[in-house]
């Protein structure tokens, strides 16, 4: 009974990682970056950013919609970092939270929530945790209460309680934290650790007979039944006490969030990109990510990624789930305008340019198109990736005017992959329609020329030493 229960569960999984993959692209390409197996310590599904783990029992016994719901739920509040931020506050309060700031994105993305589920709209994690009831409260509400109407929230019914917060705590009431795992990179039941890539071996289905929880595991808590966000692994050695190493979060994050913005891209080419959820993720990013990273970012999601069949993905072999591959065919041509009008900072631009050449030859675009533009187009080269010259020789130091660029690449047919534009931004001379390729605007500026204001199309970035 066991064994089928396995295999059910492991088709049915697989099925709504399809389902995802064709009908919500965003998240069904963040599940198919994780190992997905069987946990019978899991009350339903869970993630704790490295891999998703679900009951079989509760696979077997939910309706599918629900399933996907939950797989959604869980990349979304990884994608979110709700993995990584919990800190030292109380475990089931935290998971409630998470909930409750996710449950609104999903809905308005098409997916299927119990009937009870709240959602609280316009918050984020910390605020919901904090305006949720103490533990030691009992019913009581918290001193904010929930958010109302008039604070940009929506509650779907009414305040949680706290009766449900106690997921996570021992007989003491004291929040119970993640062991650390194993000298060997794995806790106790197998699963991938820290250091082990995806791609070198995957663990083995648990035997889901077994209904405790494993040394290392950490204890199930879904008070709402649409899947668990758990702490993100601590390396080994290393735990502070919170669940967490802080010399990986930031790794993690960063890991998070580039999946996350690959995903977005990989949903925008269908169409299919949830508007609210890009929105929140968008601005919950932005700020954390310095220029360079951010330019890595953009960069790599320019090349063509998609799904292949073909050749299955051997992450998920061993734990019986057939499911496609993502396939990268690389970036076509790489554009970048550099602004040499009187007022360019020479040191800015030699980082840009430094920064440039390292990720084209990551990248490696067939070609890379560099235009030197003023109030014209002063100088035009062609280069292969590992071509790029080190040291950039200005030519121009007159005025300013973004069409020439874009008029040059026009003229020449080149329609790129993606155009960088490096400059101070202190112009309002823009070409009257968006080109149909993606632009990001490198801006090295201080925000207090004439026309220094956003761009009205394109990716803004904000360099910064």
């Amino acid at each position: 009974m066991a064994t089928r229960a396995r295999r059910e569960s492991a088709h049915r999984v697989s099925g709504c990682v399809t389902a995802l993959l064709r009908d919500q692209p965003f998240f069904g390409s963040l599940a198919l970056r994780l190992p997905i197996r069987p946990d019978a310590a899991r009350e339903t599904l869970g993630s704790d950013g490295r891999e998703i783990r679900y009951s079989p029992d509760w696979v077997v016994n939910t309706d599918a919609d629900l399933i996907k719901t939950a797989i959604g739920r869980v990349v979304l509040a990884c994608a979110l970092k709700h993995h990584t931020r919990r800190g030292e506050r109380e475990p089931g309060r935290w998971q409630q939270a998470s909930q409750l700031v996710t449950h609104g994105l999903l809905r308005d993305a098409g997916f299927k929530l119990p009937p009870d589920a709240e959602a609280w709209d316009g918050i984020s994690v910390e605020q919901a945790y904090d305006r949720l009831p103490e533990p030691q409260e009992g019913e009581g509400e918290g001193s904010d209460g929930p958010p109302s109407a008039s604070d940009g929230a929506a509650a779907g019914g009414s305040q949680p309680d706290a009766d449900h917060d106690d997921c996570g705590e021992d007989d003491g009431g004291e929040p119970q934290q993640q062991e650390p795992q194993g000298v060997d990179g794995r806790d106790d039941d197998g699963a991938a650790g820290q250091g082990d890539s995806a791609d070198d071996g995957d663990p083995q289905p648990r035997d889901d007979s077994s209904g405790g929880s494993d040394s290392g595991t950490p204890p199930s808590c879904d008070p709402s039944g649409t899947g668990e966000v758990m702490d993100a692994p601590a390396a080994s050695g290393e735990d502070d006490g919170t669940g967490q190493a802080p010399a990986d979060v930031s790794t993690e994050e960063q890991a998070w969030d580039e999946a996350m913005h690959q995903a977005l891209n990989l949903a925008k080419a269908q169409g299919k990109a949830p508007g609210a959820v890009e929105e929140t993720i968008q601005g919950a990013h932005r700020s954390t990510l310095d220029w360079r990273s951010l330019l890595r970012r953009y960069m790599t999601d320019a090349a063509a990624r998609d799904y292949s069949w073909s050749v299955p993905n051997r992450r998920f072999i061993d734990s019986g789930l057939y499911l496609p591959s993502i396939r990268s065919e690389g970036m076509g041509t790489l554009a970048v305008i550099i602004d040499t009008s009187g007022s360019v900072d020479s040191d800015a631009l030699a980082s840009f340019w430094s920064e440039v050449r390292e990720v084209a030859a990551e990248i490696e675009p067939e070609r890379i198109v560099v235009l030197q533009v003023d109030a014209a187009v002063q100088d035009e080269q062609e280069y292969a990736p590992g071509e790029l010259p080190e040291q950039f020789v200005v030519k121009g130091r007159w005025g300013t005017d973004f069409r020439p660029g874009f008029e040059r690449l026009a003229e020449q047919g080149i329609r790129p992959a993606v155009c960088l534009y490096f400059t101070d931004m202190d112009c309002d001379r823009y070409p009257e329609t968006a080109p149909a390729y993606d632009v990001i605007w490198c801006d090295w500026g201080d925000s207090v020329g004439l026309w220094c204001q956003p761009p009205p199309w394109g990716e803004h970035i904000r360099i910064r030493g």
